[in-house]
């Protein structure tokens, strides 16, 4: 594996790798010449915080040069917290979670999180995508997002590609698409980024 080119995936909340989306990721990226390396987030106990921990210790056990991350909704905030944490050669942020510092009042999402992700709001406030931002240890960025999402998400996935730095970075609109990662115009996005990521 040191030589391959390594990408773990982070699901979405709740979600698991081995949903058949995810799976199909794998499938994908493994066609592209990556070796994918699923992560089951502990999603019943942990936080945004915890979920990054156990993310970066999986991370950190695998000895590969080129490393990249994709992540899907809460997954692509682990991600995003992740990265800039650790240096990756490549992050791909799918539909990030607009449950930020910036994004609290007036995000309807915000207020419509079920009570098992209310004990999540006490985190939202201590994350500024503004600040992580500038932060990114990543040489190359892709932000997606389905163009029928919710309003507040594509405001925070436009805002916070605007927040990086880096120069190779690229924000993708995905005609016709939803919240739905396993969604064939999501794959096929998926795929086509994957032909062309350094």
């Amino acid at each position: 594996m040191v030589g391959r080119k390594t990408i773990f995936i982070i699901p979405g909340f709740k979600h698991h790798p081995k949903q058949r989306a995810y799976k199909t990721i794998a499938k994908i990226l493994e066609s592209e010449g990556y070796a994918p390396i699923p992560i089951t987030i502990p999603w019943a106990r942990a936080s945004i915080f915890d979920g990054t921990e156990h993310f970066l210790k999986e991370y950190k056990k695998v000895n590969a040069k080129r490393k990249y991350i994709l992540g899907f909704s809460f997954g692509a905030m682990i991600a995003f917290l992740a990265s800039t944490r650790v240096s990756t050669k490549g992050l791909i942020l799918c539909s990030l979670s607009p449950y930020f510092s910036e994004d609290a009042g007036s995000n309807i999402l915000m207020r419509r999180l079920p009570s098992n992700k209310k004990r999540y709001y006490r985190e939202f406030a201590h994350l500024l995508s503004a600040t992580l931002a500038k932060k990114i240890k990543t040489e190359q960025i892709l932000m997606l997002y389905g163009a029928k999402e919710e309003k507040s998400l594509i405001k925070r996935v436009t805002e916070t590609f605007e927040q990086i730095s880096s120069k190779d970075k690229f924000l993708i609109a995905i005609k016709e698409t939803d919240h739905d990662i396993g969604s064939r115009r999501y794959l096929n996005k998926i795929h086509q980024i994957a032909k062309v990521l350094n």
